[in-house]
């Protein structure tokens, strides 16, 4: 049976304080499409998902690690998206709430806290301190995990840093490229390449296996959220319009041919994401008449509407796709503080088998 958004928001808003144990998911059919969305998070509390270009949710999608704020300050918790369970990992007045990063094999959330870098075991455990920045707001400006979790690049001081991430590698962090005081949000690719953003949204290459200056990509326009391919060889980005009545596009540049390409028109995407082989996106429309989270298919270029997002700021809601490509997770304040919500795409999207790890205990 459906529930009105009013009785929905009211059973939220009476959930208690989050604590071990204590499940905070409520499901409830969206007004619009009627499909169903998981409501992960008190809303009691403002959560926060982590950048799009890092993960937090584990491969076959069985469980979620988020930062949220309560009255004794800010915490990870690791939720059991099928039982519901909820664990303190951790907690910290400096923390970082979007510097979260879960590693390949789901056993390790690297994360900031203050000026310090850190490596917690997801299963629980003491932290390790992997890099000391000279200042929080190096981690403000964002940090991103290679794909197969060996280092994090990272901007310090208007330097890019590539810092190792295991415990047996004595090696120090690398300063791969001086950059500008503007810099921000370093992108890491599977083929050692990473793309950053200027202050007037430019994107920006650098290697981290042949030192040279960074080379400004030839990209005109307003260029919104980006994203590396999965080859590492492409950038897909969302070209902003902002005349009236144009819509936002998504766009692909080839690093190999030095060519864009259009992916596809959208409903105003404002952000998104790809699955594992970019045949579908996920969109988080900024149109105040059709607040959407969308899909999109790129052999169609056509949408579909999952639900609405409701949000105050569509630019904060950054839907993803879980790794196996059969979630989608999303972040609104449409209950008065951000929350995390999420939604089944299984029988829309084809899954990634390649993503699931080797059977362990999680």
């Amino acid at each position: 049976m459906s529930v009105t958004r009013r009785h929905f928001a009211l059973t939220l808003a009476a959930a208690p304080a989050l604590r071990a144990q204590f499940s905070p998911i409520r499901r409830y059919l969206d007004p619009s499409t009627e499909v169903e969305v998981l409501a992960l998070s008190d809303p009691s509390y403002p959560s926060y998902l982590t950048h799009p270009y890092n993960r937090a949710v584990s491969s076959r999608a069985n469980f979620l690690v988020y930062a949220t704020a309560a009255a004794q300050g800010l915490r990870i918790l690791r939720l059991d998206i099928k039982g519901g369970a909820t664990r303190l990992l951790t907690s910290s007045a400096a923390l970082e709430p979007k510097s979260l990063a879960l590693s390949p094999d789901d056993r390790t959330l690297f994360f900031a806290d203050g000026d310090r870098l850190l490596a917690l075991p997801t299963s629980g455990g003491k932290p390790r301190e992997l890099f000391k920045a000279s200042s929080p707001h190096c981690f403000r400006q964002g940090l991103s995990l290679s794909e197969d979790g060996s280092s994090i690049a990272l901007i310090d001081n208007n330097r890019l840093e590539l810092i190792p991430t295991s415990s047996s590698v004595r090696t120090a962090h690398r300063t791969l490229a001086d950059l500008d005081s503007s810099a921000s949000h370093p992108a890491l690719s599977r083929s050692g390449l990473i793309f950053f953003r200027d202050a007037r949204h430019s994107l920006h290459l650098v290697s981290t296996t042949n030192p040279a200056p960074p080379q400004r990509l030839p990209l005109d326009g307003h260029i919104g959220p980006a994203l590396w391919n999965p080859d590492g060889r492409s950038i897909l980005y969302l070209r902003l319009n902002r005349s009236p009545g144009i819509p936002n596009s998504l766009f692909e540049y080839s690093l190999d041919s030095s060519k864009e390409s259009l992916v596809g028109k959208t409903s105003q995407f404002v952000s998104f994401h790809r699955n594992f082989d970019s045949s579908v996106f996920v969109g988080a429309s900024g149109s105040k008449a059709q607040p959407y989270i969308l899909l999109m298919l790129r052999i169609t270029r056509r949408e579909l509407a999952l639900c609405e997002h409701n949000s105050s700021d569509p630019t904060s809601v950054s839907p993803v796709f879980s790794p196996n490509a059969q979630r989608i997770f999303f972040q609104s304040d449409r209950l008065g503080k951000p929350a995390i919500f999420s939604l089944a795409v299984d029988k829309l999207v084809e899954k990634n088998e390649s993503e699931d790890p080797p059977d362990r205990k999680s």
